[in-house]
């Protein structure tokens, strides 16, 4: 048995643990994205029958969905934060005249 695995690539001779050829970087063993099972030609998984490519796809589809999705939980919390930064002034007025209201009636109820 050797004790390399030939590039099918380059044809340069890799370490048997090699996921990468060393030489021109290609890849050497894959890796289910399903069963991680690891194989070393095809694109279809030997021991649970998933399609690489595909579920590649369906992945990058997945993370296409979450980004759009953070980008619109985002973008609502800068519109509430900026409805909030606009009604401030609003909001502390009324507070202070609520304040100095308590402030008169509690002043004229001492008297």
């Amino acid at each position: 048995m050797s004790d390399n695995v030939e590039c099918p690539k380059c044809g340069h001779a890799n370490p048997l643990s090699a996921y990468f050829c060393v030489n021109c970087h290609a890849i050497l063993i894959r890796r289910c994205p399903n069963c991680w099972h690891e194989q070393r030609q095809g694109m279809v998984c030997e021991k649970c029958g998933t399609n690489f490519a595909l579920a590649a796809e369906l992945a990058f589809e997945k993370s296409q969905k979450e980004e759009a999705r953070v980008e619109r939980d985002k973008m609502v919390a800068e519109a509430l934060t900026f409805s909030q930064i606009v009604a401030l002034p609003f909001t502390s007025v009324a507070g202070v005249v609520r304040g100095l209201l308590l402030r008169v009636v509690a002043g004229l109820l001492s008297r």
